[in-house]
């Protein structure tokens, strides 16, 4: 158990912040980027491609097992998403690359206000 004296001592190591109120406005000055893409080409983002859904009943989903068939409510001539970050960044159609899927890009879709 711990004596009054030993709670009250200070830690050298943490001590109390105040932070000052800034108010919201535009920022000035220089952006971070400036446009300049050179900085972060290198940076490797993840995308995702969907292939289609389907929609199921709690009990059709209990009863998916090992061989089970899930038909999707695309048809395989439909082109699939690809998204970036949960957003549709462009369309394409499914091929094959060796052993491995890959997606012949057919459409990139705009960004709004662009």
């Amino acid at each position: 158990m711990m004596s009054s004296q030993q709670s009250e001592k200070p830690n050298p190591l943490a001590r109390q912040v105040r932070l000052q109120e800034v108010p919201e406005e535009e920022p000035k000055g220089k952006e971070v980027l400036s446009g300049n893409l050179q900085m972060i080409k290198d940076v490797k983002v993840k995308v995702m491609v969907c292939v289609g859904g389907a929609e199921l009943t709690v009990e059709e989903l209990f009863a998916l097992k090992d061989d089970s068939v899930l038909k999707l409510e695309s048809a395989t001539t439909d082109p699939v998403e690809i998204l970036l970050d949960g957003k549709v960044i462009a369309r394409g159609n499914l091929v094959a690359v060796g052993d491995n899927f890959g997606v012949s890009v057919t459409e990139i879709v705009s960004a709004p206000g662009l």
